[in-house]
């Protein structure tokens, strides 16, 4: 046995080694592309490959660079062919795309069974790269549309600093009952005759969260009042989610043994300015109202840009490339599929679901696909560039929102190869800047 102790970098073997291609571009949206390597070339490119490795192993027993070749083979030579046909495969595709000054689309994704030699030693494939198609824009700028962007109403303002209320209120133990507003820690179990069928312990309920298969109104009624240690029981009809099928549906009682009673105690307006850092109760509702119409403006924003951007797809008529589209298609589907098995969905009703959802899957990935086309084609017509200071900026902001690091964020961004997906995402908010922008956006009526 003999062990390496290090495994040894290997730089390219193949050097200048000329690829013959040939190219059929008889479609305007995919370029089939054939190459081959003869026995001779990819045989010198493997030797050499061989030799450099030889020179770098180090093994017991064998001074450097003495390792027998037998030895260095078994051990890195599937791995050198491996990356001597990667290398073939990015040549053979850059030839193709420079010397035809194509414009993919997209790599093209090569099975691996689709990489083995010939009988006699050569390399050669066959692959075929989805072209960008030729996109003719309609006159993108002065598109109209009207506006739904609504003044804050002062009960706008009232709802809002009551949810504010809400989320900042405090507990206090209900020694004489809950109220509305009340919450309980609990135990609660679900009987079905003499038979307990459910039973969960340390649950927290409010009077408007009535367990499953109980009447809303009768348990709210019930339960404003109680306190710790007491327990309330009520007429169910046993829930469809139960672990013993044969009782579903079956009436039963519900019962809840109260551990702990608190009331929630809202903060007074006084408190809610010192929270705000506001003057007085003027002052609050000012910026509650600068804080509302700063969101609505952005959810129109938003809204403006998405119809603006569905205007220009639907306007635009593009071949799209078919394998491309195909490949988009079937990511949804996979989706869907991936969804479904996670609720426990069976494998005959999956696929039942997917067979009819096909044709929305299609069109869903055939209008992302024109979406990503007109996004590329009018950031290019009108420069609007994705800059090194917008990706960090968008690296600070996921970092602030996650409380991480920029770094941290930056590495998974890098592991997961998401860096592609985040500059086009960049680059489709400043495209639907652009077109909101130089809009004719109409006021409401």
């Amino acid at each position: 046995m003999y062990a390496q102790s290090s495994k040894p970098d290997r730089p390219d073997p193949i050097q200048a080694i000329p690829v013959d291609i040939t190219i059929d571009k008889t479609d305007a949206t995919v370029a089939k592309v054939q190459f081959t390597v003869p026995a001779e070339d990819f045989a010198k490119a493997y030797n050499r490959g061989l030799s450099q490795a030889r020179n770098q192993s180090r093994m017991k027993g064998f001074r450097p660079g003495k390792v027998p070749m037998k030895m260095v083979e078994s051990q890195h030579g599937q791995e050198i062919k491996d990356d001597i046909k990667q290398h073939f495969l990015r040549q053979a595709y850059s030839q193709a795309v420079e010397e035809n000054s194509l414009k993919p689309i997209a790599h093209p994704r090569i099975q691996k069974d689709d990489t083995e030699l010939a009988e006699d030693g050569s390399f050669g494939m066959e692959f075929e790269i989805s072209l960008r198609p030729e996109i003719n824009l309609p006159d993108y700028k002065g598109l109209t549309i009207d506006s739904e962007l609504e003044p804050v109403q002062d009960s706008d303002i009232d709802s809002a600093l009551e949810e504010v209320k809400r989320q900042q209120s405090r507990t206090e133990d209900a020694t004489d009952g809950i109220n509305e507003d009340g919450i309980v820690l609990c135990n609660v179990k679900f009987m079905h005759g003499e038979d307990e069928v459910f039973n969960r312990e340390g649950l927290r309920l409010s009077p408007t969260t009535a367990p499953p298969g109980v009447d809303g109104d009768k348990f709210k009624e019930l339960l404003v009042g109680t306190k710790n240690g007491e327990t309330i029981e009520i007429a169910m009809t046993l829930p469809d989610t139960l672990e013993d099928e044969s009782k579903r549906g079956q009436e039963g009682v519900c019962q809840i043994e109260v551990t702990q009673a608190f009331n929630m105690v809202p903060p007074t307006t006084e408190e809610i300015c010192e929270l705000l850092q506001v003057d007085d109760e003027a002052g609050l509702r000012e910026k509650v109202r600068e804080s509302l119409g700063q969101a609505a403006t952005d959810r129109e924003n938003n809204r403006v840009e998405t119809v603006l951007l569905d205007q220009l797809i639907d306007s635009c008529d593009i071949a799209l490339p078919g394998p491309v589209l195909e490949e988009q298609t079937q990511n949804r589907l996979q989706a869907v599929a991936n969804r479904l098995s996670q609720t426990g969905v069976t494998p005959d009703e999956i696929e039942k679901e997917l067979e009819e959802q096909k044709g929305t899957a299609r069109d869903e990935a055939a209008k992302g696909l024109k979406a990503l086309l007109i996004v590329e084609t009018l950031g290019e017509k009108e420069d609007l560039m994705v800059t090194q200071d917008d990706i960090e900026a968008e690296l600070a902001s996921i970092a602030a929102r996650n409380q991480s690091t920029v770094e941290d964020v930056r590495k998974y961004y890098g592991e997961n190869n998401l860096g592609q997906q985040m500059a086009i995402e960049l680059l489709e908010r400043k495209v639907r800047g652009f077109l909101r922008e130089n809009a004719e956006v109409k006021p409401p009526a």
